[in-house]
C-alpha cells in the first residue's frame, strides 16, 4: 500500500476506536503506520505474510502478553501498534501476495487505485457500516489463528481493489481492538494478581 493509504487507515482506526491513548497520540500512530516503508529494510524485506508474519507475531506479543505494563510509554506503544497495522494491511493487498503475478509497474498502478478506493471507502462511511463487531480474543494464539484464517480466506477470493479495501479495514480494525483488549487483560493480570 502507499503511505497515504496507510495514513488513511490509521486515521480511521484511531478515530473509530474508543481508546484515549490512541486518540491522544494519533500522529504517532500514523507515523508508525508508514515507518516500515521508510526503513532501509523496505528495500530487502518484502511485506508479505510468508516473510514477516513471525516478526509481526513477536511484535504483537511485546505489545500484549510480554508487555511490561508498569513502564509503558504510550507514544512509543502506538508507534509500534501502527507498524503492526502496516504489515497486516500489506498482507491483504493483492500485490503483496505470492499469488500476484504482475510486474512492478502493475503493482504501482494497483496501489494507486487502492489509495483512491480506500480513501473513498472510509470517507463514504461504507467502512463504518461494514465494520463487524469486535471479537474478544482471550489468548494471543487465538488472535494469530484469526489473522492466518482471514488471510487463507482472502487468498480464495477474486482479487479486486474493493475486496482489498474490505479485508484491510476489517482485519486491521479488529486486530487493533484485539491488541488493546489483550493489553487490558495483561494489565489486570499484573496489577491484580490472583493469589492462591
Amino acid at each position: 500500500m502507499r503511505k497515504k493509504s496507510h495514513i488513511s487507515l490509521a486515521l480511521y482506526i484511531a478515530d473509530s476506536m474508543d481508546v484515549m491513548e490512541l486518540k491522544k497520540h494519533k500522529t504517532a500512530f500514523c507515523i508508525g503506520s508508514i515507518l516500515p516503508d521508510c526503513k532501509l529494510s523496505f528495500l530487502t524485506t518484502r511485506h508479505e505474510i510468508g516473510g514477516t508474519f513471525n516478526m509481526v507475531k513477536e511484535e504483537i506479543k511485546k505489545l500484549t502478553v510480554d508487555c511490561d505494563v508498569a513502564s509503558i510509554n504510550p507514544r512509543a506503544y502506538v508507534i509500534r501498534l501502527g507498524q503492526i497495522i502496516h504489515y497486516l494491511a500489506d498482507y491483504f493487498t493483492y500485490p503483496h501476495n505470492t499469488v500476484y503475478d504482475g510486474s512492478l509497474k502493475d503493482h504501482c498502478i494497483y496501489e494507486e487505485h487502492l489509495k483512491i478506493s480506500l480513501r473513498e471507502y472510509i470517507r463514504s462511511g461504507e467502512a463504518a457500516r461494514c465494520r463487524e463487531e469486535a471479537v474478544k480474543f482471550d489468548t494471543i494464539d487465538a488472535l494469530f489463528d484469526f489473522i492466518s484464517d482471514m488471510h487463507s480466506s482472502y487468498i480464495e477470493f477474486k482479487k479486486t481493489v474493493e475486496e482489498d479495501c474490505r479485508y484491510i479495514v476489517s482485519l486491521c480494525h479488529r486486530v487493533a481492538e484485539a491488541i488493546i483488549h489483550l493489553l487490558q487483560i495483561q494489565k489486570e493480570t499484573v496489577l491484580n494478581p490472583v493469589t492462591v
